[in-house]
């Protein structure tokens, strides 16, 4: 053995403690410390986030008792008299009553104490447990820790109570010095293992070239694969998760790290994700729709490369022509469906092909030095995201070939691939200790999704489901499958001209891995698919290259295949194209299947198919058409997508929101959505008033402003003289309100709808009659009713003039109805009610379409309490659930817990019967408490 060997064993070795000794460093932390009161004693919000604190401290006397007497001297929750629903609950409640103390955490009593004339008291919380201690002696102890949304109290001003909240900010650190240090002395020592292995002279390794000559020319399919992703950047619908990693990213400044923002209590994603870093510059530039897909891009156009100078002549000798289109085809149909966007998808397809090209670079030259390369890239891509797992599929795949590889180098191949390989273990601790990276995935996996093996058939179910698994998830996946089938069969056959055998055979298995590693991720969506485009490119490509070559050499086997491809396009055809939320207002075929002329699509090629597999039979020359089906089917695809989603921009919806034309104006200054979105302050002011010289209310057994449960009030102002409502009350009776004179600009589609606040239940129903200006009716809707709460119906008036409103309650006891008066809106755009430059509560699902929004902070272990809501529609409003939810760890719920939701009806300008994105004003029932110091400690 060589001095070199032992140096490079050494550096493989040290890299690799380095690693651990950084993973085992402690983190740098910063802590903020709430004291109340901070000015006087009075009622605050504190809605921590988490909810429950690192520790708190609550200091009395028996003289703060005396002073109130009866009631309460500390909640850390909202009082009984304003709690809220949906609230976080189990907060710590110090009740005096009949000259007794009780302490309890929630529905847990912790003690029950006699009051005495000189006592001290104190109540202590930390992670596990509540005390209590009288005049320092410990009374009670209970193993759970309160709730803190705020302090809310009846003492008197000169109280000496005193709170002091530490919150849980166990995310919120940094590296520190030393483990700054151990980075960098960790990747010196993987570098300098890296030269000694490239500077090392053994006869065993072949040298060839790392990129093939002339590789930067471009080609002409380099310019259809970059002006289809430039396409796409601007008419493409965002992926599924875009607003929700946006907002990840946008909050992230505020504590200094990616938190899950929506859910888990803000926990990291460590050990994943640590690409969303890269990302944080982009964000912080701008929100624009075309900024934040742009790195997906070019990422997308680099994999591009690879695969069309490396990839595909590695599996495909002197590929031809239709193979070359069939890889741009195949490549264009995963990543705008998979690939632009935010989501991780993009980083595993370039990280998966670059493992594969490397192990096949190390397999064909016997190089330690590209074998530990694809170990690194392995490792950086299974930190990525779960679904990164299939990167080490390539290992699993050249097995044989890797013995071979670690008999011709020996037992210096260990400290090469451990060194290679803990270089990972950087981002993935790069500013978490170990033990918040564990706690992090202890609360995600407690909380959930956290699927099993066995749980596998749910991501297939969505696939193949009418809705949730569109056309654009399908047709990759099938032409995928159908290209394993072929060329699986094939290689049995020994039939493959124009492929590489081993390589070939490499790629077949390790696609087939790919799906089995992801039966082990702890989620199952329908976007991880993405995770194998790459290969999947590469496979369909080389399908048709070896058909190009004569791989099918009878006329049947031909005419077989075409009916397999014919049958596989027309099923996945046969489902709607199916876009993200907003992205699919307009859009055609996105509730239906694709047809022309009212005849299905599939049916179109499933029969046009058959026809040519007729054809092929009876043809005496071999026909052209096997080899370039397949990638016409693919190209068809992307134009089919790419068109309907141009669509709306161009007819339906030139003249409001749709996806092409907020992404356009995003180029300059534009808010997305919000260009198009104005809301109504007052109701008031748009009620309609009656015309005159008509007839007054015709009322039976209807009462004004009463005749509706007093738990269903109607929105404000309505009930009131000014916006009066009438109710049946459950009595029989009918009621006719006056005509309305209508504004001129009613029926304009820049005006806003007319509205009709409206509620009921039972056998009862409502209608609105239209009339010209003699009262001639001309036109009539009947009213939907909700579940027994109020909803404001939105009505297109057209060019009628007048409008009034009917009702009838048919039996008694037999449900009831009200009505309020109809009115136009007067409005004004969302931002100028609510400036961009204020935060406010965002949802996942809108986030996205709303670029110039900052979330609320959830930064120093609370929610910023915002004066505002921007939620999606009530159509979409079950998405949004875990904002709000305390089993999910939302951020808003314990805003909730302190805070009211009045709704700000919110209209689309040019699309008036329609709410995508709903606003609610915030009315806290007491003031937030400022922060009063931070520190820093080691943790």
């Amino acid at each position: 053995m060589t001095v070199r060997f032992w140096l490079i064993t050494l550096c493989g070795l040290l890299s690799t403690a380095l690693a651990g000794l950084f993973v085992l460093t402690p983190v740098e932390t910063r802590t903020s410390v709430y004291s109340w009161p901070d000015t006087q004693v009075r009622n605050s919000s504190l809605p921590l986030f988490p909810y429950k604190p690192h520790r708190l401290d609550v200091t009395f006397s028996c003289a703060d008792v005396h002073g109130i007497g009866e009631g309460v001297l500390l909640s850390t929750t909202a009082p009984r008299d304003v709690s809220r629903k949906d609230a976080v609950h189990d907060g710590l409640t110090i009740d005096i009553a009949e000259n007794t103390i009780n302490v309890a955490v929630g529905n847990h009593q912790i003690v029950t104490f006699s009051d005495e004339k000189n006592c001290e008291w104190s109540v202590f919380a930390d992670e596990t447990e509540t005390t209590v201690a009288v005049d320092g002696d410990t009374v009670a102890r209970i193993e759970d820790t309160p709730v803190v949304t705020g302090m809310f109290t009846e003492a008197p001003n000169n109280s000496e109570l005193r709170v002091t909240v530490v919150p849980d900010t166990r995310y919120e650190s940094s590296p520190g010095t030393f483990r700054i240090i151990w980075a960098v002395a960790t990747v010196a020592a993987l570098t300098a293992m890296f030269v000694l292995i490239l500077r090392a002279r053994n006869d065993g390794i072949r040298r060839t070239r790392l990129l093939p000559r002339r590789w930067w020319r471009p080609r002409a399919l380099d310019v259809v694969v970059g002006g289809a992703l430039a396409c796409w950047l601007v008419v493409g619908a965002p992926t599924v998760d875009d607003g929700y990693i946006a907002t990840m990213l946008k909050a992230a400044g505020d504590g200094d790290f990616v938190g899950n923002y929506f859910r888990w209590f803000n926990a990291p994603e460590a050990p994943f994700s640590w690409f969303y870093e890269l990302y944080r510059p982009f964000i912080e530039v701008s929100g624009a729709t075309w900024w934040l897909r742009l790195p997906s891009v070019l990422l997308g156009f680099v994999l591009w490369l690879l695969i069309d100078r490396l990839l595909l002549p590695r599996i495909a000798r002197r590929p031809t022509p239709s193979a070359r289109f069939a890889a741009a085809a195949a490549f264009l149909l995963w990543y705008v469906q998979f690939g632009v966007g935010l989501r991780p998808e993009p980083w595993v397809m370039l990280g998966t092909v670059t493992v594969f090209l490397l192990l096949e670079r190390a397999l064909a030259t016997r190089n330690l030095a590209a074998l530990g390369a694809s170990v690194t890239a392995a490792g950086l891509t299974v930190a990525v995201t779960p679904s990164g797992i299939v990167a080490l599929t390539p290992f699993l795949a050249a097995a044989f070939g890797l013995v071979r590889l670690i008999r011709h180098h020996g037992a210096v191949v260990v400290p090469v691939v451990l060194g290679a390989g803990s270089v990972a273990l950087l981002p993935m601790f790069a500013d978490q200790s170990l033990a918040a990276v564990l706690h992090s995935v202890e609360v995600r996996s407690a909380i959930g999704p956290n699927f099993g093996v066995l749980d596998e058939s749910r991501r297939y179910a969505d696939l193949f489901d009418p809705i949730r698994g569109g056309l654009n998830l399908r047709m990759p996946l099938l032409l995928l499958w159908l290209s394993i089938v072929v060329l699986a069969v094939l290689s049995l056959l020994r039939r493959t001209p124009g492929l590489a055998a081993r390589p070939t055979h490499r790629m077949l298995v390790l696609t087939a891995l790919c799906f089995a590693a992801l039966v082990f991720t702890p989620t199952k969506y329908t976007h991880h698919f993405g995770a194998v485009g790459g290969l999947a490119t590469v496979l369909f490509a080389a399908m048709v290259h070896t058909i190009g070559k004569g791989a099918l050499r009878r006329a049947w086997q031909r005419s077989l295949f075409i009916l397999a491809l014919a049958a596989v396009t027309a099923y996945a055809l046969a489902a709607p194209m199916r876009w993200w939320f907003l992205a699919n207002l307009g859009v055609p075929w996105s509730l239906e299947q694709p047809n022309l002329g009212g005849l299905p699509l599939s049916t179109i090629v499933l029969a046009g198919g058959a026809l040519l597999a007729v054809v092929g039979l009876l043809a005496r020359r071999r026909p052209p058409w096997p080899a370039w089906l397949p990638p016409l089917v693919a190209v068809g695809t992307v134009l089919l997508e790419m068109s309907s989603l141009l669509y709306p921009a161009v007819t339906s919806r030139s003249g409001t929101y749709n996806v092409v034309n907020a992404t356009v104006a995003g180029f300059s200054h534009s808010c997305g959505i919000e260009d198009w979105l104005e809301v109504e302050p007052d109701r008031r002011t748009g009620v309609l008033t009656p015309a005159p010289g008509t007839a007054g209310v015709i009322a039976h057994g209807f009462e004004p402003n009463a005749g509706y449960p007093d738990d269903v009030p109607p929105p404000v102002p309505y009930g009131t003289d000014t916006a009066p409502v009438w109710g049946s009350g459950g009595s029989a009776g009918s009621l006719t309100t006056p005509w309305y004179t209508l504004p001129e600009d009613a029926g304009s589609p820049e005006s806003p709808p007319l509205v009709v606040p409206i509620a009921g239940a039972g056998a009862v129903s409502a209608t609105v009659q239209f009339a010209d200006r003699e009262g001639t009716v001309h036109k009539e809707l009947r009213l939907r009713l909700g579940d027994g709460t109020w909803r404001e119906a939105r009505l297109e008036p057209g060019d009628a003039e007048r409008v009034r409103v009917t009702a009838v309650d048919r039996r008694d006891d037999d449900g009831w109805i009200a009505i309020g008066a109809p009115r136009i809106p007067r409005v004004v755009p969302l931002t100028d009610y609510l400036p961009v430059s204020e935060p406010v509560g965002l949802e996942w699902v809108n986030a996205f379409f709303l670029p110039c929004r900052q979330p609320a902070s959830v930064a120093h272990g609370v929610t910023q309490p915002v004066s505002h809501l921007l939620t999606v529609g009530s159509d979409s409003s079950w998405l949004t659930r875990m904002s709000y939810s305390p089993a999910a760890g939302g951020p808003y719920a314990p805003l909730l817990e302190v805070a009211e939701r009045v709704p700000v009806p919110t209209y689309l300008r040019g699309d008036k019967l329609r709410e995508p994105i709903r606003v609610f004003r915030l009315d806290y029932v007491a003031p937030p408490l400022a922060e009063v110091s931070r520190q820093r400690i080691h943790r």
